[in-house]
């Protein structure tokens, strides 16, 4: 359900596709318990197969597992950058704004299932995402952002 990566400067965690579609507690889960296990590293947040992260499981359970994530985020020590790969809808976007910073690539971004998508360009415009880059930028683009937000480790200038 969930891939991490450390980077030199980061943790890369990638949202596999879901079984059902669906952020459901068990990826929800995984997802706060990865945020604890990196530790106080910037994450870069991103999902695969043309989705960012899916709508939230219909299940109960599933809204409080969000909510702890959420707040996981929120509160984590290092920045969190959403590298938005894909569709982000509903919850998928919850995700991506609960993030300090977001980066968006592809897909379509729908805050509130069956409302208003966004594109790359319109979720720009609209303040939905700080940065649009190419598909192929994307996680180079979300990992600098993440290191010149980090206040405990500011990126270093070229040549400095």
């Amino acid at each position: 359900m969930l891939d991490v990566e450390y980077w030199t400067a980061a943790a890369l965690v990638r949202i596999r596709r879901a079984p059902r579609g669906v952020l459901s507690a068990d990826l929800l889960d995984g997802l706060g318990a990865a945020v604890g296990y990196i530790g106080d590293r910037p994450i870069v947040l991103t999902g695969s197969g043309g989705v960012f992260a899916p709508d939230l499981d219909p299940a109960p359970e599933a809204a409080s597992r969000l909510a702890d994530v959420l707040s996981a985020f929120r509160a984590h020590a290092s920045p969190v950058v959403a590298a938005i790969n894909g569709d982000a809808i509903g919850a998928g976007y919850a995700l991506a704004s609960a993030a300090r910073a977001r980066v968006m690539s592809g897909g379509d971004i729908c805050p509130v299932p069956g409302g208003s998508r966004f594109s790359v360009a319109a979720a720009l415009a609209e303040g939905l995402v700080e940065r649009a880059c190419a598909p192929a930028d994307l996680l180079g683009e979300a990992l600098h952002l993440a290191r010149s937000l980090d206040d405990r480790h500011p990126a270093v200038p070229v040549g400095g």
